[in-house]
């Protein structure tokens, strides 16, 4: 039973894509292996207290689940309709800053004209901004069903003036005037990670484009995604370990062959499984630096570490609330809430950390509730997201999970505490619906998904990542035959969408048919 058709490292959302669209179009027998003791990737959701309370890891909303949406219909394909999506309450997001706060609600046509509402002299840019989004999400979406990879970066560029606007902050500057304006424009830039100065326009317009319908929520959490994949594996012959790393990708006669895996519950046990094609979901950086051998020639190994060290992705800490009532008590009614100190995110980005010098007030930092977006929830829960640097938590990186000392376990404590008191200066209240309370820090990210420095969204979705002469390595094809990458990093995009995406493009580089894509869409 060591032998498969395909092996996919990492049971995330790009390798359960892969496992379950090649299993059920290609009848393929597929192996996903993944070093949790829980499989899923971001898309596993876990429980506490004798499962009073369940919270999701990664997934916190999705957009494009309305009936018809492509990723609606690609979900539908991945997991046989396993799962059942809510649509959240309106508006679904609020952002807030000092002295205003703007509430999305789903439909273009509703955001824009609150956006013209608000901000009537740039009526006219509004407009425009609304048809590059399109454009730009549209360029992206062609390229990675057609080509496997996302669009050139000379592609995405703005033209104006005889020049182009690659980032986010280029554009709105360009094209906007009040700041508040761009800053709410701006304001979902924690769903990839970077301020305005650093993404790709064209990330930003593929976000906000996804979500232009509004956001919804899986019915029973994120782990009906896996529990659906499973049995459409299974009877193709193919499975999920789980508690089992891989630690090499094999390489005979230049080609990929197999995988070399440490099983971490059976005495750290050594074995080899077998397959013709090897898919890696752990991310670009991991997979050329560490899990294809040195010996193997990777001509861009020396550029790649490069970019990763210029363009390192911020981590984050996730302070996950067990709630003993309703927080619909406060006026909540499960919309998500993004919480600016100042209209300016480059200095929002740039000051994430300051307040854990002295604990002090979190003023930048994302909170939702589970409980209020899942009909399947028995008790109540919230959860505050806020971005930090790994250097910070780096001196306890050498000591083993649950076991990092008295004062790791402190200096979480009074990160929880300034974080409920954060809210409750908001939110006058909350601190009072507080039962449980539980810190999860970038070492978690890294012990678990064995992602550098615990990084959330694989590298940096920066301008110069989709310079193919300069960043090689973002493609679903390897350098090594029989070896793919799927996930965010193959996708062009973060994310649970984007990292279905890649596992799509992926899907149709194996198989190397056109149709097969018509036949997916069709059987959903």
């Amino acid at each position: 039973m060591n032998s498969f058709d395909i092996i996919c490292i990492g049971s995330g959302m790009g390798s359960l894509t892969v496992g379950s669209l090649l299993s059920q179009f290609a009848g393929k027998r597929v192996l996903i292996l993944e070093r949790h003791f829980q499989a899923g990737g971001y898309t596993h959701a876990f429980a506490r207290k004798n499962k009073k309370w369940h919270w999701d890891v990664g997934i916190h909303y999705v957009g494009d689940m309305q009936s018809g949406g492509f990723c609606r219909t690609l979900m539908d394909s991945i997991t046989q309709k396993g799962v059942v999506w809510q649509k959240m309450p309106e508006p679904f997001e609020k952002f807030v800053y000092p002295g205003r706060t703007f509430s999305l609600f789903s439909g273009e046509d509703r955001f824009k004209a609150d956006l013209c509402s608000q901000f009537p002299d740039e009526q006219k840019a509004i407009e425009r901004y609304f048809q590059d989004i399109k454009k730009a999400s549209a360029l992206f979406g062609k390229s990675m069903m057609m080509k496997g990879r996302a669009p050139e970066r000379e592609a995405m560029g703005v033209a104006v003036e005889g020049r182009k606007l690659y980032t986010l902050k280029e554009y709105l500057d360009y094209f906007f005037s009040h700041p508040d304006l761009k800053a709410i424009l701006a304001s979902q830039w924690g769903d990839y990670g970077l301020p305005p100065s650093r993404v790709a326009f064209a990330t930003h317009a593929g976000l906000v484009v996804h979500y232009l319908n509004g956001g919804y929520y899986p019915d029973g959490g994120a782990g009906k995604i896996v529990d659906s994949v499973i049995p459409l594996l299974e009877k193709t012959g193919g499975t999920i370990l789980t508690n089992v790393e891989v630690e090499r990708i094999l390489i005979e006669d230049g080609r990929a062959c197999g995988v070399g895996v440490k099983f971490l519950r059976d005495g750290g046990r050594l074995q080899d499984f077998r397959a013709p094609t090897i898919v890696s979901g752990a991310g670009a950086l991991l997979t050329y630096q560490k899990l294809i051998p040195e010996e193997f020639p990777v001509p861009f190994r020396e550029s790649l570490d490069h970019f990763y060290q210029r363009e390192r992705m911020a981590t984050s800490l996730c302070v996950y609330l067990g709630l003993r009532e309703s927080p619909a008590s406060l006026g909540f009614a499960g919309e998500n809430y993004w919480i600016f100190s100042s209209s300016d995110h480059e200095e929002n980005f740039r000051r994430k950390n300051d307040w854990l010098s002295d604990f002090s007030d979190a003023s930048n930092f994302y909170l939702s509730f589970p409980s209020l977006k899942d009909p399947q929830a028995r008790n109540h829960t919230a959860d505050v997201i806020l971005f930090t640097d790994y250097d910070i938590f780096e001196r306890w990186k050498e000591l083993p999970w649950k076991k990092r000392g008295a004062d790791y376990e402190a200096f979480k404590e009074r990160i929880q505490n300034a974080v409920i008191d954060s809210v409750e200066r908001r939110f006058p209240g909350f601190k009072a619906l507080v039962e449980y309370a539980e810190v999860s820090t970038p070492l978690t990210n890294e012990h678990f998904t064995a992602h550098p420095h615990g990084a959330i969204y694989g590298l940096a979705c920066v301008p110069e990542r989709y310079d193919r002469e300069k960043s090689p390595w973002f493609d679903v094809q390897t350098p090594v035959p029989g070896l793919y990458l799927t996930g965010a990093d193959a996708g062009g995009s973060p994310g649970i969408a984007g990292a279905m995406v890649g596992g799509l493009a992926t899907a149709l580089r194996i198989s190397g048919s056109r149709e097969l894509l018509k036949e997916i869409l069709k059987a959903a």
